[in-house]
């Protein structure tokens, strides 16, 4: 399990187009968000780099 924060992140649209991003990448992914804490939890075959590059690429950078 992999654990992001990612400071953008605000509001359910944000989870969305957060997950659209890595389910891209691995369309098995899971992703678990928590809007308060801006993290979330993913299992996911991607590497950590790939899923980092992804939310980048999707205005999502990784802290």
């Amino acid at each position: 399990m992999l654990t992001l924060t990612i400071p953008s992140m605000s509001c359910d649209g944000c989870v969305r187009s957060i997950t659209a991003a890595i389910t891209q990448l691995d369309a098995t992914a899971q992703v678990d968000a928590n809007l308060a804490r801006k993290q979330i939890q993913l299992t996911t075959r991607a590497s950590a780099a790939e899923v980092r590059d992804a939310l980048a690429a999707a205005g999502y950078p990784v802290e």
